[in-house]
C-alpha cells in the first residue's frame, strides 16, 4: 500500500516524497524521469507495457499485484472522477481492493465508458458518483472528498445491499432498460462481429423522444433520463459500433455510437477504426473513409430536409455539435430513409 495520496487543486500542503506514482490523469511538471511513475489509461501517458489496461483503475490493480509498493511513499491524481478515485482507492487500500478486483474493476469502466456493471457495482457506482459531484457542488476540498469518497466504497463493498432500498430501486431501473431489448420492444439486429442495431419503434419511443435520444453526460449517473441506457447496450455488445435509431412522427432519427472506451488507451478492447490522437490530452480527430463514402451516398438518397452529419473532432466530453461523446454520426432531425436500410449500409464499413 502507498502510505498517502494528494489530490491536484487541494488546498491541502503536497506531501514531500522520495518516490511518487501519479495515476490516472496526466502527470504534472513534477514529474521525475527515472524516479517516479505514471499508471494512466490517458492519452499520451507513460505508463510501463506490464501494468497496462483498460482502465486506470486496474493499470493500479496489475502493479499492486505483482510489484512490492515499498519505496512508493505518494500517490497523485489530478481531477475527480470514479477511475480516478478508484486508481487512488486501490494504491492506497491495495490488499482490499484486490480482494474486490472485479467489482471496482466494473465501477471505473461505468464511469469511463459506461461499461457494464453488476448490481453490487451498479450500487457502488451511483452513490459513489452522487456522493463526489455532490461534495464538489458544495465545495468540500478535493482530498477530502477522496477521503470519504475510500469510506464510501469499503463500507457499501463489505456490506450486502440485497435489502437496501436505493439498491433495489437502481436495479429495478437498470432491468427495465435490459427487458426493453430482452422482450423485443426495442430491436436488435447483429451485423456481423462489430456492428449492431438497435431501433425504438414508435410504440416504446412515442411521447418520450427527449429520453429516446438522450446520451448521458461522461460519469453520470444512472436515472430515467435514457429510455435505453447505453450500460444495456454495452452489456450486449460491449465490442462493437452501435447504431440507434428512433421512430419519430414523419421519420427516424439516427447516431452511431462508437464504443465509450474510445477517447482512452484501452489494450485488451477492440479499436474502432478512425480515431487519431490529435496532440491534445485525449482528444482525436475522426476520419473513417469507407464510413464517409457511405454517409455520402445516403446524403444522396436522402429527401428529408436535414444533413448526415460526421464528427469530426471528439474528447471524452465532446462530438457533434447537438450531441455528444461516443456518438460519431447524426441525423439530426428525422430522415426518410427506413432503419433497415441505413443500418445495412452502415455496417460495411465495419
Amino acid at each position: 500500500m502507498i502510505p498517502q495520496f494528494y489530490v491536484l487543486g487541494s488546498s491541502e500542503p503536497r506531501p514531500e516524497s522520495v518516490r511518487t506514482i501519479f495515476a490516472d490523469g496526466s502527470a504534472d511538471q513534477t514529474y521525475r524521469d527515472g524516479v517516479d511513475l505514471e499508471l494512466s489509461h490517458w492519452i499520451p501517458n507513460r505508463t510501463p507495457s506490464e501494468f497496462k489496461a483498460n482502465t486506470s483503475t486496474e493499470i493500479c490493480m496489475n502493479f499492486v499485484a505483482g510489484n512490492s509498493t515499498e519505496g512508493w511513499d505518494l500517490a497523485i491524481n489530478n481531477h475527480l472522477d470514479c477511475d480516478g478515485v478508484l486508481s487512488i482507492f486501490t494504491l492506497v487500500h491495495s490488499e482490499f481492493a484486490l480482494k474486490h478486483r472485479e467489482t471496482i474493476v466494473q465501477i471505473a469502466e461505468m464511469g469511463d465508458f459506461m461499461g457494464w456493471g453488476d448490481s453490487k457495482a451498479q450500487a457502488v457506482y451511483q452513490a459513489l458518483t452522487k456522493f463526489m459531484f455532490g461534495a464538489k457542488a458544495e465545495n468540500v476540498d478535493i482530498r477530502k472528498i477522496y477521503e470519504a469518497s475510500f469510506e464510501l466504497i469499503i463500507r457499501m463493498l463489505e456490506t450486502d445491499l440485497s435489502d437496501d432500498l436505493q439498491a433495489q430501486e437502481l436495479h429495478a431501473l437498470v432491468e427495465r432498460s435490459l427487458q426493453l431489448v430482452e422482450s423485443g420492444r426495442v430491436k436488435r439486429r447483429v451485423y456481423g462481429e462489430r456492428f449492431v442495431h438497435y431501433h425504438l419503434p414508435a410504440d416504446v419511443a412515442g411521447g418520450e423522444l427527449h429520453r429516446a435520444l438522450h446520451i448521458p453526460a461522461f460519469n453520470a449517473l444512472l436515472t430515467d433520463a435514457a429510455l435505453l441506457l447505453p450500460q444495456v447496450r454495452h452489456k450486449l455488445d460491449p465490442e462493437k459500433v452501435h447504431l440507434v435509431s428512433v421512430e419519430g412522427t414523419i421519420g427516424t432519427y439516427y447516431d452511431l455510437w462508437y464504443p465509450g472506451y474510445m477517447w482512452a488507451e484501452t489494450p485488451h478492447a477492440w479499436r474502432a477504426p478512425g480515431f487519431e490522437f490529435s496532440g491534445s490530452t485525449n482528444g482525436h480527430y475522426y476520419g473513417h473513409p469507407p464510413l464517409e463514402e457511405i454517409v455520402a451516398q445516403l446524403q444522396e438518397l436522402e429527401t428529408a430536409d436535414g444533413t448526415w452529419t460526421l464528427a469530426r473532432e471528439l474528447s471524452p466530453f465532446a462530438s457533434i455539435k447537438g450531441r455528444d461523446f461516443p456518438v460519431v454520426l447524426s441525423f439530426l432531425t428525422e430522415s426518410a430513409l427506413m432503419p433497415d436500410l441505413v443500418a445495412s449500409m452502415l455496417a460495411n464499413a465495419f
